[in-house]
């Protein structure tokens, strides 16, 4: 069956008559927003019954309504302290000033948490994670997604502890024995002289982050994701 098969009103129902990848299709077509197979799938799950029109409707409507800060009014959000908003809500407006958004929905956060906040670059089709937060039953975790920490030495060297931290101590510590040789999953760099190897799967975690550290946050973020040419650009 092609994506043309499809209308508004198809009625939307999870089989092998009608894959979820078409669905997922026109639904790209029909908002112009692509959402990564984790997120579209358990929202489609939810839509059962009713027919395209009717669910896109809806989803147009969520996005331009709700930022942020009116979703975590949601009673689903009751488990997030009024402390730990204020953090979310704040990391939002700042990492959306570096152009990453997490596109207006806080989907399910499967084996990290009871839900997850992504953010990727807005308005582009690329969807490489930057940052996540997970949200517990009891506390909130940032994870930062950063590659190519050597190039970035000197910034992880001179940083404040509570960011350093997180590149030298145990967390996250690679624990393949024996080691497998060229192991997509293990992040090698050197800090002060000491090589250390990191397992990708479970790194980069700053539990419990608090608002007054957020300021360094985005500083990290800012040191791995903005152009070296802007980044560094010197005063007139």
């Amino acid at each position: 069956m092609s994506i043309n098969s499809l209308t508004e009103d198809t009625v939307i129902e999870i089989s092998k008559s009608i894959p979820i990848s078409k669905f997922r299709d026109f639904f790209v077509k029909a908002t112009g927003k692509e959402l990564s197979g984790w997120e579209f799938q358990p929202w489609l799950n939810m839509q059962v019954g009713k027919t395209l029109k009717e669910t896109i409707a809806v989803y147009c409507e969520a996005i331009e309504r709700k930022n942020m800060e009116k979703i975590l009014l949601e009673d689903r959000f009751n488990i997030v302290s009024g402390s730990d908003k204020i953090f979310i809500t704040a990391f939002d407006k700042e990492i959306g000033h570096l152009g990453y958004s997490f596109g207006g929905g806080i989907g399910d956060g499967y084996c990290w948490g009871k839900y997850m906040v992504v953010y990727t670059k807005a308005n582009v089709k690329s969807k490489n994670v930057v940052a996540r937060i997970f949200i517990r039953e009891d506390c909130i975790v940032l994870r930062l997604f950063v590659n190519n920490v050597d190039k970035h030495r000197a910034f992880i060297e001179n940083a404040p502890t509570h960011i350093k931290d997180v590149f030298i101590g145990n967390q996250g510590t690679c624990s393949c024995n024996p080691k497998k040789e060229n192991c997509h999953m293990r992040k090698t760099y050197t800090i002060d002289g000491k090589t250390i190897e990191k397992c990708s799967g479970v790194v980069f975690e700053f539990w419990n982050p608090p608002i007054e550290k957020l300021p360094d946050y985005i500083d990290l973020l800012k040191e791995f994701y903005t152009p070296p040419t802007i980044k560094h650009k010197s005063k007139p």
